[in-house]
């Protein structure tokens, strides 16, 4: 009994640790624990009522970050949606190229400063900002993978000037418009004009700075490669996630890796994932994933409590005997 419990133990082991090696395939299994299928009425909300669950931020932004804003007028600006774009400005006008940064929100803000950062650290640091400055946003995402972890992220900002969302990519410094008119679109109402007319679609620059796509053809044929697999974030709380006990000289030391072990270890809100039949076999692989991981670590874990009951009975015998 020993031998086969101890056989199980093995392989179930080597089966979780192919799936958590390289780095990319433990992202995909962190991702699967924390998908879930989206219905109509967890993206037809609005501050008014966010929906249960949805994490909102209520904390300060490093100070950093603050003191930026002040320094950019940003806090002086009345109108909500210009006050959000000129958030853009502050960040885009630094970038000078690419590069991860993927650390704790004043590392990041420092190495945006610097011209370095991704998607996930301009919205990040976006979204710290925009908190601050009275404004209310959700962060979206789309994947090329299934769902696994390589895509883009970009935020949607209510105005509450026309009581509706704002799509606005932070990154790459635009925002969307049908043609012929100034409204902005908002996330889904891009992904629409995505699907259904694509000719009509504008992209506009949402302020002064650098083009993370400066020729729009191309920035719309990255959206449309996206366009199955869109995911929103169930929470903004992009500052309560980074809070640590930490002291702050220390932390800033290890920034990169305190935030590496944060998104490892499910410190992120769940994903919804805009569901469609074109979507359905990815959502279906990640659930199944799911299940899968579960009951490995079920079967090793029994395999485990079998070893050690096997090996409580041995030691009895031998001391009765």
């Amino acid at each position: 009994m020993s031998s086969v419990a101890i056989i199980a133990l093995i392989l179930a082991s080597l089966w979780l640790v192919s799936q958590v090696v390289p780095l990319e395939r433990a992202i995909r299994v962190r991702n699967a624990f924390l998908l879930r299928r989206g219905r109509d009425e967890d993206f037809a909300w609005t501050p008014v009522s966010p929906p249960a669950g949805y994490r909102v931020e209520t904390t300060n932004p490093p100070i950093e970050i603050e003191r930026a804003l002040n320094e950019a007028g940003v806090m002086r600006i009345n109108d909500p949606w210009a006050r959000a774009r000129a958030i853009v400005t502050m960040l885009v006008s630094h970038a000078r190229g690419e590069g991860a940064i993927r650390a704790d929100l004043a590392t990041t803000f420092r190495g945006i400063v610097a011209g370095r950062g991704y998607c996930a650290d301009y919205v990040r640091v976006y979204l710290a900002a925009a908190s601050h400055a009275g404004l209310f946003c959700r962060q979206w995402a789309f994947s090329f993978d299934g769902f696994g972890g390589h895509g883009h992220t970009f935020v949607e900002v209510f105005d509450p000037a026309r009581d509706a969302w704002a799509f606005l990519d932070v990154h790459n410094n635009v925002y969307a418009t049908l043609a012929g008119s100034a409204t902005p679109l908002s996330a889904l109402e891009l992904r629409r004009a995505i699907l259904a007319c694509p000719a009509e679609l504008e992209f506009r620059r949402a302020g002064p700075g650098r083009l993370g796509f400066p020729h729009p053809h191309k920035l719309l044929a990255y959206y449309r490669r996206g366009v199955a697999e869109w995911y929103l974030f169930w929470g903004n709380d992009v500052i309560s996630r980074d809070a640590t006990r930490i002291m702050r000289p220390i932390a800033s030391r290890i920034g990169t890796l305190l935030h590496r072990v944060r998104g490892a270890t499910w410190r992120l809100p769940p994903f919804v994932a805009l569901a469609t039949p074109e979507n359905d076999v990815e959502v279906k692989r990640m659930e199944r994933l799911r299940r899968h991981v579960v009951a490995a670590v079920v079967f090793a874990s029994a395999s485990c409590a079998l070893l050690l009951v096997s090996r409580l009975s041995a030691l009895a015998g031998v001391g009765h005997a």
